[in-house]
């Protein structure tokens, strides 16, 4: 099967499974023993190329109870490097990147909780680009050309063969990146019961300023599930997003929308302690480029443990590799986040 196949199918296996999800949580049958679950992990798309839109962001099912306040940081430090050069165009990505956002939501209702969310960016050469180079040697991926170019630099370009600069963003250093609102409401089901359906909001009001991109305020939608057994946890996100940037340089080069999805699986090892697998795809930003380093679809694994110490605090530590490798996406991200709730 193509890829071109593999795509509408898994995007209709995860309608499916939300379908599925509204039906569990309508029949509203009890599961004894069930442990609650702590995921999903959090995670989203960090292909730089896409980051001039609204990336979706993974966020769980539940919203929080009507009074509560829950404060949350993630920091996720990532190793970036693609190198293309075609009949049409001309890219280089070789950085790091440490993404800093912190995240104030407030249970405002008995199915409603609004927040919002403050994302700094760090970026720069880094160190980690032989760790790798001899990572991907090991699981057999390739390096993408990574060989032919010095460890420990920094580039983020996109040009046309004519010589037009599409995209040339310099070092930042925690620079303010975008403000995001938010607000989710529970559909169906209930945190206590075995599946629950949640509609979630964004809005991204982007605060950089890049001279060859025009980005301006961008809204989304996602639907968030969840299907609880015992031990086991089944965690789904489909959604999609306005793109409103515009390229100062060339026309017709964003698309006007982009979708994602996340399908995952959580095993609880313990009241407070869980093991999560997901997986996360979003479709291109770029178009007319023809090639999948540039316009293509980004896909991630992510795996990671989550922890929770009492009542109050929550953490997650996850590990998030791009599969296939020839997409926009970063090559890998480790990411850490704790919240406290009052």
């Amino acid at each position: 099967m193509s890829r071109r196949d593999t795509f509408p199918l898994l995007r209709t296996r995860s309608l499916q499974l939300l379908g599925l999800l509204a039906a569990a949580t309508s029949a509203a049958v009890p599961i004894s023993a069930q442990s609650r679950a702590l995921g999903p992990l959090t995670s989203e798309d960090g292909a730089p190329l896409h980051r001039v839109s609204m990336n979706a962001t993974t966020a769980p099912a539940d919203p929080i109870e009507r009074g509560d306040v829950l404060w949350s940081v993630w920091l996720a430090y990532s190793n970036i490097f693609e190198q293309d050069s075609t009949r049409s165009h001309v890219l280089l990505v070789d950085m790091e990147r440490l993404i800093s956002a912190t995240q104030v939501t407030v249970g405002v209702h008995d199915r409603v909780e609004v927040g919002g969310r403050v994302t700094f960016e760090t970026t720069g050469p880094g160190v980690l680009d032989g760790a790798v180079s001899w990572w991907h040697q090991r699981l057999g991926v390739g390096n993408a050309n990574r060989e032919r170019f010095p460890e420990g630099e920094y580039d983020q370009r996109l040009q046309n063969r004519d010589g037009s600069v599409l995209l040339d963003v310099p070092r930042r250093t925690l620079a303010l990146d975008d403000l995001r609102l938010f607000g989710k409401m529970r559909l169906v089901g209930s945190s206590d019961g075995p599946g629950l359906l949640s509609a979630r909001v964004t809005t991204r009001l982007p605060v950089a300023n890049d001279p060859r991109v025009r980005e301006r305020p961008e809204a989304g939608i996602s639907l968030l599930g969840r299907l609880s057994g015992d031990h086991w946890h089944a965690h789904a996100m489909v959604g999609g997003n306005a793109i409103r940037a515009q390229s100062r340089v060339e026309d017709e080069v964003f698309r006007r929308g982009a979708y994602h999805w996340m399908l995952g699986v959580e095993r609880s090892l313990g009241p407070e302690l869980a093991g999560v697998l997901q997986y996360h795809v979003s479709s291109p930003v770029l178009k007319s480029f023809e090639h999948r380093e540039v316009d293509g679809s980004s896909y991630n694994l992510t795996v990671g443990l989550l922890g929770r110490i009492g009542n109050t605090w929550r953490w997650d530590l996850s590990f998030q590799e791009d599969l296939p490798p020839d997409t926009p996406a970063a090559d890998f991200t480790l990411g850490f986040r704790l919240s406290r709730m009052w």
